[in-house]
Parts: C-alpha cells; sequence; structure tokens
C-alpha cells in the first residue's frame, strides 16, 4: 500500500470501504512516516476512538470525536 492509499485510509477510518486489514496496514504506514504535518488531529482522534472501540467495549453514549 503506497502512503497516499493509507493516508486516504486513515482519513476515513470509520469507512465501511475498506476491511480492518487495509486500515490496520494504513495505520502503520501513518505512523511510521516521518512527519505527519498533513495529518489533521481530528483524523487522528477519530482513529484514536476507532482503535479504542476496536479493543475495548466503549459503553453507548461515550462520547468520542465529532
Amino acid at each position: 500500500m503506497n502512503i497516499g492509499k493509507a493516508c486516504a485510509i486513515f482519513e476515513r477510518i470509520e469507512s465501511e470501504n475498506f476491511t480492518e486489514n487495509e486500515k490496520g496496514t494504513a495505520i502503520m504506514k501513518v505512523c511510521g512516516m516521518s512527519t505527519h504535518n498533513g495529518i489533521t488531529k481530528a483524523a487522528m482522534l477519530r482513529v484514536i476512538w476507532w482503535l479504542l472501540k476496536l479493543s475495548f467495549d466503549v459503553p453507548p453514549g461515550t462520547k468520542g470525536p465529532e
């Protein structure tokens, strides 16, 4: 996966158009970038929230990124 596709998936982490495998690969690619100037704070928070929900039982109604 090239970095452009990884960033596109990262930005749309909640999209059902990508598999969890693709999302995981994209996250690893983005984490390996030398700088993250092109990644918004909002996108980072969405990915953190997505990973949190993937790893833990988040109570319904818990406020996530908007």
